[in-house]
């Protein structure tokens, strides 16, 4: 898992992230070149996790955090850059106060979204 990784945004290497473990942790320090705002995420044997939104920094984009090692399975790493209000493709619930939630248990892979006025929750397919 360690090592220097391509960015992806959009099919096209918009920067590196070398990715050093830790302890119990990876460290991720990223820095890419990108227009607009966008958000930085994992992909390992097809489990997403979040990095974060990398800040500006000397005419880049810069982004440096740890994430438990246990969040990361054993397969290829792939460093994304999404836009950032797009983590992954998911079905889209719609969230209400007064009604109950049916995909408790599906959601430590899922992230909130506003859509058409409404809050919900995007769970990954």
């Amino acid at each position: 898992m360690e090592g220097i990784y391509d960015i992806d945004y959009g099919g096209q290497v918009v920067g590196t992230a070398r990715v050093k473990r830790q302890g119990l942790y990876y460290h991720f320090e990223c820095r890419c070149r990108v227009e607009g705002l966008v958000r930085l995420a994992v992909c390992c044997d097809g489990q997403y996790e979040n990095l974060g939104i990398p800040v500006p920094a000397g005419g880049e984009f810069a982004l440096n955090t740890k994430i438990p090692v246990k969040r990361l399975g054993e397969g290829e790493l792939k460093i994304l850059a999404l836009p950032k209000c797009q983590m992954r493709e998911g079905k889209f619930v719609p969230v209400y106060p007064d009604e109950p939630f049916a995909y408790l248990s599906r959601l430590q892979n899922a992230y909130l979204q506003v859509r058409d006025g409404g809050i919900g929750v995007v769970i990954a397919g």
